[in-house]
């Protein structure tokens, strides 16, 4: 979405193949998610549909698509705070739910565990977007394998924008926190997930 160059130090694909055939592998990834979904096995409380479902909703128009579409729009325009969550819980925060949610089902999770998970995804995903942020005006292109300061050039509105750097990394911790105790319900079988979020927020690329 922000046609940068570059990731992870690499040429992107509409560089080295055409945007053509970059946006042909975006359709293919996203049809081999529901391809690899077919496949489920079904548990106790989730079937086929059920994953299904998930996918195409976390995945769609009101969620992620919705949050890349409205992020896109608001490029070079003024924009509260509140509008800025809004695109941050759908294009971000929605593939960390759907992650978090497919993994629960997956282990036959009950719904107040269920709940919990779409709680720590939804508080990682917003904490990862924000850390996204942070480093995009704090390190350089050499560390972040992308074109730093490319949020500023392309006007695109940002946490540090408009609540300044210091805020925005006290905010990302607070949400790192809350995440952490929505997993107070799996008696401490949840580390790997602690770890990850742990890992995201001090990350430096």
């Amino acid at each position: 979405m922000d046609n940068d160059d570059f990731r992870r130090g690499r040429p992107t694909n509409h560089k080295v193949f055409g945007e053509g055939l970059a946006i042909l592998a975006g359709d293919g990834l996203l049809t081999e998610a529901f391809a690899l979904a077919a496949h489920w096995k079904a548990v106790t409380r989730y079937d086929h549909k059920d994953v299904m479902a998930e996918l195409a909703y976390q995945a769609g128009s009101l969620q992620m698509v919705g949050g890349q579409a409205i992020d896109l729009e608001s490029e070079g325009k003024v924009i509260t705070r509140e509008e800025l969550k809004y695109i941050h819980e759908r294009k971000t925060s929605a593939l960390l739910c759907l992650s978090t949610r497919l993994g629960g089902m997956a282990a036959d999770c009950t719904e107040e565990q269920l709940k919990a998970l779409t709680d720590f995804g939804y508080k990682v995903g917003l904490a990862f977007q924000i850390i996204d942020d942070i480093l995009d005006v704090t390190q350089s292109t050499e560390k972040l394998g992308k074109t730093a300061g490319k949020d500023v050039q392309e006007q695109k509105a940002t946490y540090p924008a408009l609540v300044g750097l210091e805020k925005s990394k006290q905010l990302a911790a607070e949400l790192t926190k809350e995440a952490f105790d929505s997993l107070h319900i799996f008696n401490g079988k949840a580390v790997i997930l602690e770890a990850l979020a742990e890992k995201l927020l001090n990350r430096d690329h």
